[in-house]
């Protein structure tokens, strides 16, 4: 799947530049309009060259919808995990995977910020978590304790049947600035000899 996305990319990335070029070209005047009608007159009136300029646009358009197909279908699949229950399916997004990693970060007051990204390919869940840590922790405790509270909360959502890894990366550890302010009335009432 990853060709056909790469393939899907250089494609799109050409014909843009294919329009961009043309754009440029008729807007600073580099082909004259005579001899864009020249061209134009050559192809209506040679009919080999005409079947072959639709041919190859019916071409790149069967192409460009095939690419599209592929990719929204991809992308379908990776936005959701179908869990089965007894009433019937369940559709769990990677956005509420995201949602309740967050809620469970929240609790530690040792993490300063974290960003979650989850991805979702069939039958397998990746999270991954980016952190920045404020000093005065032991890391792998922290982050061990970190996943096993997702995996818990996450394996209650979409079940063990579902393969759940979950990636941590810290990103920054910083320490606490404490700002230890004076008060106003304790320079004034300082006594000077």
């Amino acid at each position: 799947m990853k060709i056909i996305n790469a393939f899907a990319h250089i494609v799109a990335t050409f014909a843009f530049l294919t329009l961009g070029s043309l754009l440029v070209l008729v807007a600073i005047h580099l082909l004259s309009m005579e001899e864009a009608m020249v061209r134009i007159q050559e192809l209506y009136t040679n009919p080999v060259q005409s079947f072959k300029t639709g041919f190859l646009g019916f071409l790149f358009i069967g192409i460009g919808l095939v690419f599209a197909k592929t990719l929204v279908k991809s992308g379908q699949q990776s936005d959701a995990v179908i869990v089965p229950s007894e009433m019937g399916p369940i559709v769990v997004s990677a956005l509420a995977l995201d949602d309740i990693a967050k809620k469970i970060i929240k609790k530690f007051h040792l993490v300063k910020e974290c960003k979650v990204k989850t991805f979702i390919h069939g039958k397998k869940v990746e999270m991954k978590l980016r952190f920045h840590l404020w000093s005065g922790s032991h890391v792998p405790e922290l982050l061990t304790e970190i996943q096993e509270q997702i995996r818990l909360r996450v394996r209650k959502m979409i079940g063990n049947e579902t393969h759940l890894d979950i990636h941590c990366d810290v990103q920054r550890i910083e320490d606490h600035e404490l700002e230890l302010s004076e008060p106003a009335d304790y320079a004034k009432s300082a006594v000077s000899l």
